[in-house]
């Protein structure tokens, strides 16, 4: 029964990681700015959420005292999200994606810390292995270092707050949850708006009218549902092994840009010699996993 269970979380886990990596490609092709981009796209998607949270019948207050890591969770999904699209308008898709999987060296060293677990050699060494994988891919990228450093700043936040959420997930559910992190997220980024409009003019703040058509896309697939997925595997299994198996969530949205958005030349040698590491990277941690779960099922 836990195996199914187990298994189950992984089917979750890997449906919300092909969704999220459509975010970067609807990134790409709407004209707004980083921002605000993020600013439609988490009210949007609170307000879709707090239909779903309705219709389950799962609404509830959040006591006072959860609402405080909540509300600092919120603020850091925010953050990653402006940062990862902001490294998309500074660079490119492709380099977005690959700074973002750097996300499991970040979550190997913050998960024992927050947690108050010990490090686990077999992860800080895959996390290493997977950090081979992005610095191949990375090599063909010139000329975008803003870009590649707002993509570390987005991996590290969201290894922060995928292990603080993990946390909360126990305690509430996650439809409920996000709704909650989505709406906080919003009403964090909105203050901030006139500081990000200071340091830089935001030029356009209404939508064109494929951008809202791009948003409602973003909004309902790439974050309510895979929000969902993702904060259900949550549940079985450890941030590491979330963030791990999101590294395939750049594969995907590296050879959706060459499909959609023609980044041709970020496609070759060094791309296909990565992205098979990243991915050997996933499935060795996934079978190291399941056969942990068997050994200890055996001794039951």
């Amino acid at each position: 029964m836990e195996q199914t269970t187990q298994l189950k979380s992984y089917a979750f886990l890997h449906t919300a990681v092909f969704l999220f990596g459509f975010t970067g490609i609807l990134g790409g092709l709407i004209s707004l700015q980083e921002s605000m981009l993020v600013w439609y796209r988490m009210w949007m998607s609170a307000l879709m959420m707090f239909v779903v949270v309705l219709l389950s019948g799962k609404f509830r207050i959040i006591s006072f005292k959860d609402l405080k890591p909540i509300l600092l969770i919120s603020g850091l999904i925010a953050l990653h999200w402006v940062t990862f699209y902001g490294s998309i308008k500074y660079a490119s898709v492709s380099v977005a994606m690959v700074c973002l999987s750097s996300i499991t060296l970040f979550t190997a060293l913050l998960e024992p810390i927050i947690l108050k677990q010990r490090f686990v050699k077999s992860e800080v060494l895959l996390s290493l292995l997977v950090l081979l994988g992005v610095y191949i891919i990375a090599r063909a990228q010139e000329g975008q270092l803003t870009g590649v450093i707002l993509g570390v700043i987005a991996a590290i936040l969201s290894a922060l707050f995928t292990v603080l959420n993990k946390k909360m997930i126990v305690k509430y559910d996650s439809r409920l949850l996000s709704f909650y992190e989505l709406g906080l997220g919003f009403l964090i980024l909105t203050l901030l708006l006139p500081l990000i409009h200071f340091v830089s003019p935001l030029e356009q703040l209404i939508p064109t009218s494929m951008d809202w058509f791009y948003l409602l896309l973003l909004s309902l697939f790439c974050t309510v549902l895979a929000f969902n997925l993702s904060l259900k595997a949550l549940r079985q299994l450890s941030p590491f092994t979330v963030n791990l198996v999101i590294n395939l969530e750049p594969v995907y949205g590296i050879l959706l840009a060459f499909v959609v958005l023609k980044e041709h030349k970020y496609l070759n040698q060094g791309f296909a010699i990565g992205a098979i590491i990243i991915i050997c990277s996933v499935l060795l941690h996934t079978y190291i996993r399941l056969q942990r779960l068997n050994i200890k099922l055996t001794k039951q």
